[in-house]
């Protein structure tokens, strides 16, 4: 209710706003400071505001830095195709402190405008790499911009991505990169984007050479990706020395093989010695109807296993398999248990699992 309300008081100081501008005859925010302009323009932020456009863009070229940031912000906010359009006119501002603040308002658009957000990174794109060695003025942009095309997820972006995972030195930049790799191998062909062998190339190259996040990422995109050359690298990192990489390395080879990796997932099961990857291949095998032996493990781990993260993925597995007998076990873990997030995990699971089996009157 009190979202709601938020939401409707916005849209009336939005359309109050927008009638002061009118009665006066022009575009231009109110307010006599930075300050005060810059919060109308916040208010002007309502999604699907298309009204509000073209004050926003007078007020992204016309006012102090201040001004323009909040006028951009609220550009992102209104999240309609057109916005974009009006972003896109900023996305070679002069100031890296702008182009910064575009390319996060192009992450907070309506999906709706992913496409159009995603060719306005793709042109802002090259112009934040490196100009040389030590010499990377514009590192925060191309943070900002890899991070924005994580969440659009759309095919302009691929060729870039696929640049900064063989080429940044940046970890984050890398780790967003890789991650967003993965995400458009679910949406979309990459024999259209980029190529299949080329995917599978800089990937396995990641997990050759990177750290272990980035590696256990890697791992993750390539059962994504998909086809028997990721295999193979999938089928190397069960024997990876990061306990991480060996569970992704369960996951991605369940989304290739579907139930043909039953077997190899039993005796990996059998072999691991880590509390998490072992939860992650139970519940695999649960996921693949393999339940009769996969469930009581995974209720004896939420229970016994040696690290709250392992306890709490197998409150979450238990709560994604669905089982009524997992009750028990995860209302001793709700209720014994001193770790905050396996407790948070256990309840959660409790609430599903009573709504997915309510008690007979």
């Amino acid at each position: 209710m009190r979202s709601t309300t938020t939401k409707w008081l916005g849209l009336l100081a939005a359309a109050v706003a927008l009638f002061a501008l009118a009665a006066c005859g022009n575009r231009s925010l109110p307010g006599s400071t930075p300050d005060e302009k810059s919060i109308a323009a916040s208010e002007l932020g309502q999604r699907g505001n298309d009204e509000a456009i073209p004050v926003l863009v007078h007020a992204a070229r016309t006012e102090p830095e201040l001004v323009q940031q909040s006028a951009i912000a609220a550009l992102g906010r209104i999240g309609t195709v057109a916005a974009v359009q009006a972003l896109g006119e900023f996305g070679n501002h002069e100031l890296r402190s702008m182009r910064t603040a575009v390319a996060q308002a192009l992450a907070d658009v309506e999906p709706e405008a992913y496409l159009e957000a995603s060719k306005v990174l793709a042109e802002m794109a090259p112009g934040s790499l490196p100009r040389g060695p030590g010499e990377d003025p514009d590192l925060d942009v191309r943070r900002a911009i890899v991070t924005a095309m994580a969440v659009t997820k759309q095919p302009p972006c691929a060729p870039f991505i696929v640049d900064r995972i063989r080429h940044e030195y940046d970890e984050q930049i890398r780790n967003a990169a890789i991650q967003t790799l993965g995400r458009l191998a679910e949406k979309y062909d990459l024999n259209e984007l980029i190529g299949h062998e080329q995917a599978v190339a800089v990937l396995t190259e990641v997990y050759r050479t990177d750290n272990e996040k980035n590696r256990a990422w890697a791992i993750e995109a390539l059962g994504k990706v998909g086809g028997d050359d990721a295999l193979a690298v999938i089928m190397q990192a069960f024997d990876d020395y990061d306990h991480v990489t060996r569970g992704k390395a369960a996951v991605a080879l369940m989304r290739i093989k579907g139930r043909d990796a039953v077997p190899v997932l039993r005796e990996r099961l059998e072999r691991e010695t880590a509390d998490m990857p072992a939860v992650v291949m139970a519940h695999c095998l649960a996921l693949l109807g393999e339940t009769e032996d996969s469930v009581p493990f995974l209720e004896d781990r939420v229970l016994h296993a040696s690290n709250n993260f392992a306890r709490a993925e197998a409150a979450r597995a238990l709560r994604e398999v669905g089982r009524r007998e997992s009750m028990v076990a995860l209302d001793r873990a709700f209720y014994n248990d001193r770790d905050g997030l396996v407790k948070r995990e256990a309840g959660l699971s409790m609430r599903t699992l009573r709504e997915k089996f309510p008690k007979e009157e």
